[in-house]
């Protein structure tokens, strides 16, 4: 099965908003710059005392771990959308090909397989199908690529059955 997209910037927007949010590193991110918002709230105002000082605390802290979360993905967007363009193979035309060795890929600039059993995930979230091949590297498949949604399905569905057949466990 082949399939020809064109991957716009909004493109990119859509998939770090339907992605991030999944990822166990967001969290742990928070968590890291919570931790530390903690640390600078304890150094400027010495450690929390009383039970009203530690819940400012604490809530000072998940606020600056949220705050500082969407700080850096609002900065992660932006730098993908600065470096994205079709001369680099981010932005335009996409031609995939499932076979059974796995996803072949093909732009302006480049050309590669990535195969079924080096692909962490593939799925379907929203108007997309989403191939994940490492922790931030994507390819995406938009649905209005297709016809039809019938077609998209049949698409979507092919690429799971090869994946999973990829991942199966040997019996025994």
């Amino acid at each position: 099965m082949q399939v020809t997209t064109n991957i716009r910037k909004m493109d990119l927007i859509r998939l770090n908003l339907l992605v991030l949010p999944r990822q166990r590193s967001t969290y742990i991110g928070m968590l890291v710059l919570a931790l530390f918002a903690f640390a600078v709230i304890c150094w400027m105002s010495g450690f929390p005392q009383t039970t009203v000082n530690w819940v400012a605390a604490l809530v000072g802290s998940l606020a600056g771990g949220i705050v500082g979360t969407l700080v850096g993905v609002v900065f992660s967007i932006v730098s993908i959308l600065l470096m994205s363009s079709v001369g680099n193979g981010i932005l335009g035309e996409h031609v995939y090909t499932l076979s059974a060795d796995g996803l072949h890929e093909q732009t302006v600039a480049n050309e590669g397989l990535s195969k079924w059993s080096g692909i962490r995930q593939v799925e379907m979230a929203g108007q997309y199908l989403i191939f994940q091949i490492s922790g931030y590297l994507f390819h995406i498949v938009p649905q209005r690529s297709f016809a039809s949604r019938a077609g998209f399905e049949a698409f979507a569905a092919a690429s799971i059955e090869h994946w999973e057949k990829a991942h199966r466990k040997p019996a025994g």
